[in-house]
């Protein structure tokens, strides 16, 4: 018989991240252009999108043991469901013939359906409802779908043309990258509407918000910076100069770093996001172009397009 109700058992703690990661592994033989890349709840398994071909890599985290799964149209970018069991998949070809979106299931590593999306559908995010948002390039638009059954919902459009998506922790807001037109979308999620398109740098390419939601943080590709906006007043707060080509970005687990690829200089830049600079530039493979962060904040997962490799840094202390 379970004893008297005690309190609530506290998260695990959060480890505090480096301001100097270190690269500790290279996985090679992750397909022949590897592009988006995603980490399981459980930390055991990185999932990697091979834009080379038709396939999705699954990689044990600790045996960096490699297997492939083949998808019915080139796969891109990625996003898991909360529990991960689900990872959604964003594919198009290079002429723009056939788009879509895959839904995997993890645990079988079989591809469950798959769905015709609009043209050239980028970096999918999954709401803290489970909703899937998916940028769409070529659209101006984001498509939004049940997470479930893949079942459109609606779209929201937004300035051409969107490439990420993330959202406040509460789920209240979504931010988008509008790439051509150099701006961040603000999006209320309940109502689908566009509350502020906010003015940033040229081209921006990718979104993160920190974990406490005060602050998203954008790359803008053709100027080679990083900037940071306040969610409550949309003022930025900071401009930093990072390498070549900054593609994506993504926040530690303690939000105090940011990890920024540089495409076109083959580093990552790391942010301080307190005390606001740039703390490090790590040399990773060639052509990085997409980073993920363990949930237990202790590793990060860089895929180098033209390595056909994952890089894999330390970014906390064990």
């Amino acid at each position: 018989m379970p004893g008297p109700a005690g309190p609530a058992e506290s998260a695990p703690a959060v480890p505090a991240s480096l301001a100097v990661p270190v690269v500790v592994d290279t996985i090679e033989g992750v397909g022949r252009e590897p592009e988006g890349v995603v980490v399981a709840p459980d930390n055991r398994t990185v999932y990697v999108a091979d834009q080379g071909a038709r396939r999705v890599f699954f990689i044990d985290a600790s045996s960096r043991k490699v297997t492939a799964l083949e998808v019915p149209i080139t796969p891109r970018f990625m996003a898991l469901s909360e529990d991960g069991g689900r990872l959604y998949v964003s594919m198009f070809e290079n002429d723009y013939s056939a788009n879509g979106m895959a839904l995997i299931d993890t645990a079988k590593r079989s591809v469950v359906m798959s769905v015709t999306t609009g043209p050239r559908p980028f970096e999918p995010g999954v709401a803290p409802d489970g909703r899937v948002w998916l940028p769409i390039h070529n659209g101006a638009r984001v498509e939004i779908y049940d997470g479930g059954t893949l079942a459109k919902l609606s779209q929201i459009s937004v300035p051409p043309n969107p490439h990420w998506v993330d959202f406040a922790p509460d789920g209240s807001r979504a931010y988008t990258s509008d790439h051509e037109s150099n701006r961040v979308s603000v999006i209320d999620t309940k109502s689908e509407k566009v509350l502020s398109n906010i003015p940033v740098g040229r081209s921006p390419h990718s979104v993160a918000v920190t974990p406490d939601g005060a602050t998203v943080v954008v790359t803008n590709y053709d100027v080679n910076t990083v900037e940071t906006y306040d969610t409550k007043t949309l003022k930025l707060t900071k401009r930093y100069r990072v390498g070549k080509l900054p593609q994506a970005v993504i926040v530690s687990a303690d939000g105090v770093h940011a990890y920024v690829v540089n495409e076109g200089s083959d580093t990552v830049s790391v942010l301080n996001l307190i005390e606001k600079q740039v703390t490090a530039t790590v040399r990773v493979g060639d052509s990085p172009r997409v980073i993920a962060v363990s949930p237990d904040g202790r590793r990060l997962y860089v895929t180098a397009g033209r390595d056909g490799a994952v890089t894999v840094l330390k970014a906390a202390e064990q």
